[in-house]
């Protein structure tokens, strides 16, 4: 992250990228859970084109609803949730103020194309893995390239010089570059803004390790790390939507590997592909931005399974990338054409050392050397190298004139896999590259096997982890369950307990819901029952607990929050449930709610007599009439 005080100077100078006027206010209204919504909508509806993108959200296949929404209303707001709201009107009043700009190699319109599809990408992925609500990773998306606008704005004209060199502002290499030149990257830009701006901390975290996950300090199955993984691929996914011909099929099969890795179902990803495509065009098409008319990934995917195999006979030599090093000019060349002829790549160097830098710049398949060399003669040059990762890899062939039993012992003990006598004889020499092919195969098909033993075991990591989630949550309304709150609710008391901080309790009871059910039918329970859920979501903060304690009872925990607080929470959950028509097979229904509150008191041994306190409360909350809020106090 980008230090505190140097984020403050770049804030002064006016020239981040930031909200202004109806959004900003806007977000500030959203950013308080207990905003009067028709504050919010009136606030709103001051912005025609915002209430056009945050209906088009609230009917998108992320939110099932049994009619399109037309309007913005309570109700909308209620379903899409107040952080959707926040960062949907963050979102598009950037696009909208930074549609053109001063630095002049920058293509906006691409940056805020590609991050659109960046979004999709982001929501279609993240929703198959369940990481976050699908309006909140939609913005991360889109906001994940933040950092690149942010440089261009900063200094338009020195950032032209470095996307012109660097072919464009995605270039993974511009952060190395940006360091020297700024004394940051964009990558720590966009986390900063991010966290200014009031979105999750695992949402900065994942922005600022998006181009390199495996540098996040955290455990591989934890949500941030997925996270990030699925980020990263969610912006390799943006720049396939722009690419055309071979080098958009050769993209494409690349990701569907990295969607292994993430667990992603393979025989849908071309379907998700497409979903997310679809909806990036509907984007563009509303800021009047042209998308590519490729075809779908479906029709892809259909003419690869199709096509035939085309296989090589097994004489057949591969090409292979190999290194000679040979300190005689004359030698050196004679070598570097015969291999040429032969269709390999090849590379030369006149010396150990150079040869050395060579393979750490760019590792090589086969090295060729001499021995009698200057500066680091052969023996030193294989020793060097099978001391590094990379050398421990390649395949090493000797020019010898030697043919002692003595000084072949030296040259095998260094390390060499084989060697050649001088003259070189050009059958000979072709036929220990073939020798040399098979067992560079063979070690790329070992490595291949390890990688997917991999896989295979962080994919039985993330099955187990998705297994313990599902058994912790409540299936239809998507909260925790019993189950995990009397596992894990202890330690939330213990933790308030050592801190001397509050601790609320609320236990909450739909009024008369046997009767619904016997009446209407299970499936009108049901449906309410998620209803109330999102509410419920709606209502209480990031660090509150919400769990579903029964059929239609259901508890929230309120750390640091003392009685009266939690009472007035309660107040508020029931007044508005109670104003809410629910919306149940096309028809509205209406209901109510008991709760009771508790605060830990001394007198609590443990988190279950906190518990027992805020069911007896609700107990005279029923029994008083319904519909109203008791205290155990």
């Amino acid at each position: 992250m980008l230090e505190p005080a140097r984020f403050n100077e770049l804030k002064i100078s006016g020239n981040l990228p930031s909200p202004k006027g109806t959004v900003l206010k806007v977000m500030q209204l959203s950013e308080h859970n207990n905003v009067p919504l028709p504050e919010l909508i009136a606030a709103l509806n001051t912005d025609p084109v915002m209430i056009g993108r945050l209906l088009k959200v609230a009917n998108s296949a992320a939110f099932v609803r049994s009619r399109p929404a037309v309007a913005l209303t309570p109700d909308v707001l209620m379903s899409i949730g107040l952080n959707t709201v926040h960062q949907v009107a963050l979102t598009f009043a950037l696009v909208a103020e930074y549609r053109r700009g001063q630095c002049k190699a920058f293509d906006y319109d691409r940056h805020w194309s590609r991050a659109l599809a960046c979004g999709a990408a982001m929501q279609q992925l993240g929703m198959q893995l369940r990481l976050a609500p699908a309006g909140e990773l939609f913005t991360l998306g889109i906001m994940s390239t933040i950092g690149q606008l942010s440089m261009a704005t900063l200094h338009p004209d020195a950032y032209s010089e470095l996307i012109r060199e660097h072919g464009h502002p995605y270039d993974p290499l511009m952060s190395e570059a940006e360091s020297q030149l700024f004394g940051y990257t964009h990558l720590e830009v966009a986390a900063a803004l991010l966290r200014d701006w009031g979105l999750p901390a695992m949402f900065c975290e994942a922005v600022s390790h998006q181009e390199a996950p495996e540098t996040l300090r955290q455990p591989e199955n934890s949500r941030t790390a997925r996270l990030t993984r699925c980020l990263q691929l969610a912006n390799r996914m943006a720049e396939l939507f722009l690419l055309s011909g071979e080098f958009r099929v050769q993209r494409y099969a690349d990701l569907k590997k990295q969607a292994i890795q993430l667990d992603i179902d393979i025989g849908h990803f071309a379907r998700l592909c497409d979903e997310a495509l679809r909806e990036w065009r509907d984007w563009n098409a509303q800021l009047g931005i042209a998308s590519p008319d490729e075809e779908p990934f479906a029709v892809l995917e259909r003419r690869q399974a199709i096509a035939p195999r085309q296989e090589s006979p097994d004489n057949e030599q591969e090409a292979m990338h190999i290194l000679v090093v040979e300190d005689e000019p004359s030698q050196r060349l004679l070598l570097r054409r015969l291999l040429e002829l032969l269709g390999h790549r090849v590379d030369v160097a006149a010396n150990g050392q150079e040869a050395f830098e060579l393979v750490v710049q760019q590792p090589p398949q086969v090295v060729i050397t001499d021995l009698a060399m200057p500066e680091m003669d052969g023996l030193e040059l294989i020793r060097k190298l099978r001391a590094t990762p990379a050398g421990r890899q390649l395949y090493i062939i000797v020019l010898t004139v030697l043919d002692d039993e003595d000084s072949l012992e030296e040259v095998f003990g260094s390390g060499a896999d084989d060697f050649i006598s001088k003259p070189i004889p050009p059958r000979i020499l072709q036929a220990r590259l073939l020798a040399g092919q098979r067992i560079i195969q063979e070690q790329r098909n070992l490595l291949m096997q390890q990688e997917q033993l991999k896989r295979h075991l962080e994919a039985l990591s993330i099955d187990n982890q998705m297994a313990q989630e599902a058994a912790q949550t409540d299936g239809l309304t998507g909260l925790y369950n019993r189950r995990y709150a009397m596992r894990y609710l202890p330690q939330v008391w213990e933790e308030a307990r050592r801190s001397q901080q509050p601790l609320t309790a609320l236990m909450l009871d739909i009024d008369y819901f046997k009767q619904v059910n016997d009446e209407q039918g299970h499936d009108v329970g049901d449906a309410i029952l998620q209803e109330l859920a999102g509410i419920l979501r709606m209502l209480c903060r990031r660090s509150d607990v919400i769990c579903r304690f029964g059929g239609e009872e259901f508890l929230i925990l309120l750390p640091d929050t003392r009685l009266n607080t939690g009472i007035q929470v309660a107040e508020r959950i029931r007044t508005t449930v109670a104003g809410h028509a629910m919306v149940t097979a096309q028809q509205t229904q209406r209901i109510t709610v008991s709760i009771g509150v508790a605060e830990m008191q001394g007198d609590h041994a443990n988190i279950e007599s906190l518990i027992k306190a805020a069911d007896q409360a609700l107990y005279r909350a029923k029994r008083s009439g319904r519909n109203r809020v008791e205290s155990a106090d």
